[in-house]
């Protein structure tokens, strides 16, 4: 297993996770799956599993990060079906002259020009309704167990805000929705991820709930038994020395078990070219000198930029004070410390009440994008999602 820290870990790199994987495949016999977790976190590298192994689907594998249209996305799910099913190593047990019909029906779907509907006629019918609607109807009419597997949907959203408008994210929602509900009694299915709360873009537009009907599941960490294997495989095939001991203290210093932050450790231990096992103190320096204070360190790193993407300017100064706070208090904080730091950012009571939603919104996109986890016993504190996030929080506010 080679290391890797930059793109996600594919094929015989990725750390095989059964239960996951079998418990999304088994969600997705049922229904269609929001696969949601923090960025970095090894969501494509399950997606890309389960395009290798699909058990019995016929997987189609979208980044939706790269497209700011509906058209584009349009054009994309069309033509990498078609690929997928002229594939010789396609398994649709259809008739061949079924199958033949069926690809030629959607080689017939006409694409509009890209750019969306025009921004001063928002209740206009969007241009790519019509073949999207021809492309429904061809779905909805065989028998093809296709699994569109969308990265980033929360994502693309907002990238066709920008681009286009509002009018245009809802158009693109109320279709979605009306398709997966057409899809109901069909073989094929739905599953999108995101790094930032899916919820959370829709609420921010103001647009109503149209993503409640998808199972929800969150990308848990490793539990500890995974975490320790995958450093000892880690270790072993880049030919370290790295004894149990040592590899329990690494997990205990990050405090959360993602296998980014796992293979970090380990590149830093690669680095050292320690003779024998590093020791714990070896390991404490690493953690500190390296790890939380060195410049390798991207995933923290983006975490502590990427807040000004994902909120508003006064959003982002909220969430900002609420994880300079959290990092400094041991025992976490409460949801009255959460409402008296929103109050000293805006003290007067008429003007916070206008934006009385916006402390539950940046708490709950902390959340899912796993700087912030809240404890489900006793007080119930909210406390950061792991100590080096934290470390490294209280690094760049001191």
């Amino acid at each position: 297993m080679e290391i890797r820290i930059g793109p996600p870990a594919t094929g015989s790199n990725f750390y095989k996770r059964p239960a996951l994987i079998a418990r999304l495949l088994r969600a997705l016999r049922r229904g269609n799956v929001a696969f949601l977790g923090p960025r970095r976190t090894g969501k494509t590298s399950c997606l890309e599993e389960i395009h290798a192994n699909p058990d019995g689907f016929l997987p189609i594998l979208i980044n939706l990060e790269k497209h700011d249209t509906p058209e584009a996305w349009l054009a994309e799910m069309l033509s990498e079906l078609r690929k997928a099913i002229e594939q010789p190593a396609s398994k649709i047990s259809w008739a061949t002259e079924k199958l033949a019909a069926f690809l030629d029906r959607i080689r017939k779907i006409d694409l509009p020009t890209l750019g969306g509907i025009e921004i001063d006629k928002p209740k206009a019918q969007p241009a790519w309704r019509k073949p999207a609607d021809e492309f429904l109807s061809v779905l909805c009419e065989s028998d093809v167990p296709a699994l569109f597997l969308l990265d980033e949907f929360p994502t693309f959203l907002k990238l066709v805000a920008k681009k286009t408008s509002r009018d245009e994210v809802e158009a693109v929602l109320n279709w979605f929705r009306a398709a997966r509900h057409a899809l109901k009694h069909s073989p094929a299915r739905f599953l999108v991820t995101g790094s930032i709360g899916l919820k959370g873009v829709v609420k921010g537009l103001g647009l109503a709930p149209a993503i409640n009907e998808f199972d929800t599941h969150e990308i848990p960490p490793l539990a500890e038994e995974e975490a320790l294997g995958l450093l000892e495989k880690l270790a072993a095939d880049n030919k370290l020395a790295l004894d149990l001991p040592g590899r329990r203290h690494i997990l205990k210093l990050l405090g959360a078990n993602w296998p980014i932050l796992l293979q970090l450790f380990i590149v830093e231990i690669q680095d050292c070219q320690f003779p024998r096992s590093p020791t714990i103190d070896d390991l404490d320096t690493l953690y500190s000198e390296r790890l939380v204070h060195g410049v390798r360190n991207q995933y923290c790193d983006g975490m502590y930029d990427r807040l000004k993407d994902i909120f508003a300017a006064g959003e982002c100064q909220l969430a900002r004070e609420i994880l300079r706070a959290t990092c400094r208090a041991p025992g976490g904080l409460s949801r009255d410390d959460f409402e008296a730091i929103h109050a000293r950012l805006i003290p007067e009571p008429a003007h916070r009440s206008l934006v009385a939603d916006e402390l539950d919104y940046v708490l709950d996109t902390l959340k899912h994008d796993g700087y912030l986890l809240q404890q489900t016993t006793g007080k119930q504190l909210t406390c950061f999602g792991s100590n080096i996030l934290r470390d490294f929080w209280l690094r760049k506010t001191a």
